[in-house]
């Protein structure tokens, strides 16, 4: 009768708990784990959002909806033995409108129902920092968008090699980041733009789709001149203004007050960010954002779930 009893304790404790390191963890039941699934679904599935032209954010990206599988991610959590968001089974549902239609607007964010936000950084010097802030990157599994001037890049090859290989997206901030860059012509932009181009594609082997304007600052003929040569032109939604030198917290501080769903910060290579990054990652990814790069932000790509 001991045996007995002691074999069906065994199996009762097969049904309440598993062991995972040592320690027992509890297993949800059947209609617990529906009822988790479908909630999930509920308050996460959502329909895709076109396209648009913003009078304030001028070319506004769309964004993917998602659906679940409900069959699948059930089957997924029963087999875990608890819910897990992560092994939810989705799918992008595509929006219809055309983003190149937009192209010859300005982007300063991406979609305001976006979780996503990108971390832009503008390169002009500091081969050193820059190099610090891409371990960081590394480290929390991150991917930026780094736009290079010509001048810089020409010098410092192996750096933007670098950059490309670690999976960031590269971008062009002008050749030579003139003091006059304002009084330029159309001629003059264009020159600007082509000459980083062709250094950044040698390098990298693929065209430079998305340019930065130098200071953020633009006329009617910077943003043809990037476009006429098929290009996004990029600004910012939060700018940390770090080339002034301020202590990394004010840095974290103006960012955090600033950045909204969908919106792009700006930084430079600079000792004071370098500092500042880690501690602006956690905060982020404490309100529930994630990063992406620029490219991902404008084609309003959904990541993370994928079908099984």
């Amino acid at each position: 009768m001991l045996v007995y009893a002691s074999f069906i304790m065994m199996l009762i404790g097969m049904q309440v708990g598993r062991r995972t390191g040592g320690e027992h963890t509890p297993v949800a039941t059947t209609v617990e784990i529906r009822t988790q699934v479908e909630a999930y679904m509920e308050s996460h599935e959502t329909k895709p959002h076109e396209p648009r032209h913003d009078p304030v954010w001028q070319f506004v990206p769309g964004l993917q909806g998602i659906t679940f599988d409900f069959e699948l991610s059930y089957q997924n959590m029963l087999s875990n033995g608890q819910f897990d968001a992560s092994l939810m089974v989705g799918q992008a549902i595509p929006y219809e409108g055309n983003r190149e239609a937009f192209r010859q607007h300005r982007i300063y964010r991406g979609h305001e129902q976006s979780p996503y936000i990108g971390l832009l950084i503008n390169v002009a010097w500091g081969a050193k920092e820059l190099t610090q802030m891409l371990d960081i990157l590394a480290e929390h599994q991150i991917h930026a968008s780094i736009f290079f001037e010509g001048k810089f890049a020409h010098d410092h090859h192996d750096l933007v090699l670098d950059v490309f290989n670690r999976g960031h997206l590269v971008g062009n901030h002008s050749y030579s980041h003139p003091a006059d860059w304002l009084t330029l012509s159309y001629e003059g932009f264009q020159t600007e733009i082509v000459r980083t181009n062709d250094i950044l594609t040698n390098i990298i082997g693929e065209d430079i789709l998305y340019f930065a304007p130098p200071g953020g600052a633009f006329t009617d003929e910077t943003v043809q001149a990037a476009y006429d040569q098929g290009m996004y032109t990029i600004l910012w939604t939060a700018d940390s203004i770090d080339w002034r030198g301020e202590p990394a917290n004010i840095l974290i501080e103006r960012v955090m007050h600033r950045i909204v769903p969908g919106g792009l910060i700006l930084t430079h290579p600079k000792p004071e960010t370098v500092i500042a990054l880690p501690t602006l990652i956690e905060k982020l990814r404490q309100q529930g954002y994630e990063f992406r790069r620029i490219d991902e932000i404008v084609s309003g790509e959904r990541t993370g779930f994928f079908e099984n």
